[in-house]
């Protein structure tokens, strides 16, 4: 058990440190609800931007979910680390990824994924465009062993600076030494920030699915974030908005 919730110790922690350190970020909180397995609950979750040069920019953000799966209770993590380069309206880079949890009377059988890829992004006035290449290794998701692959594409509109509405859509395929199969994703998400307060409320839609098979999932949450570094769109600019999921997240909807 020690072992298992190190990952999410480290990522509280970092979730805490971060706003005394960071250029730009957010922390929050949202509620879950997905239909695979009749999954619900909660998932505090954060990210930060780092400025290491002019044109050079870390960021870090990760997530801790307490949820009620197929009637039993599972812990997980997400956490991602991105290194990017900015160039005018452009920007790219690489990311890598882990994710994990833990089910009440599993017997071991955990999922645990790993992932990188690489991501860039164009901006054009309100508008931002971006996509990513992910491909990652995952145990007891579906089955005990499977490679995957995954890329995404997203929109966002700024309305105004502090409220953004986006949408995405992705394909990829699940290969498990046997046989391989697609599998795809849509949806769409929006936030809202106060003018007079650095408090924005999120609401996201998520639909994914492995085609010609019985496995899809539906995910609706409603969250709340505490910003640093300015508007929506001035925090957004300093990093990614989105960030990669790991096969766990995509499958319980977190």
């Amino acid at each position: 058990m020690r072992s298992k919730l190190t990952p999410i110790t480290a990522i509280a922690f970092a979730l805490m440190a971060t706003p005394a350190l960071a250029q730009t970020g957010h922390v929050g909180g949202a509620y879950t609800s997905n239909d695979e397995g009749e999954t619900d609950g909660f998932v505090v979750e954060g990210a930060a931007a780092f400025g290491l040069s002019n044109s050079i920019g870390l960021q870090v953000d990760g997530d801790v979910a307490l949820l009620d799966s197929y009637g039993d209770d599972f812990m997980g993590y997400d956490i991602n680390g991105h290194l990017f380069y900015t160039a005018g309206a452009w920007r790219f880079g690489g990311l890598f990824g882990a994710a994990g949890g833990e089910y009440d009377g599993s017997g071991g059988n955990d999922p645990a994924t790993t992932h990188w890829g690489v991501e860039g992004q164009y901006t054009l006035n309100r508008v931002v465009l971006g996509a990513s290449a992910v491909w990652g290794d995952a145990e007891w998701i579906i089955s005990p062993d499977i490679e995957y692959e995954n890329y995404d594409f997203r929109g966002d509109f700024y309305a105004t600076e502090n409220f953004v509405i986006g949408a995405n859509y992705g394909v990829g395929t699940l290969d498990n030494g046997g046989s391989d199969a697609d599998m795809s994703t849509y949806g769409v998400n929006g936030e809202w920030q106060f003018s007079t307060t650095p408090i924005s409320l999120v609401v996201g839609y998520q639909h994914w699915e492995i085609e010609d098979a019985p496995v899809e999932s539906e995910t609706l949450s409603l969250g709340v974030r505490w910003n640093w570094g300015g508007t929506l769109q001035a925090r957004d600019a300093a990093g990614f908005r989105h960030s990669a999921s790991g096969l766990i997240g995509s499958y319980l909807g977190y």
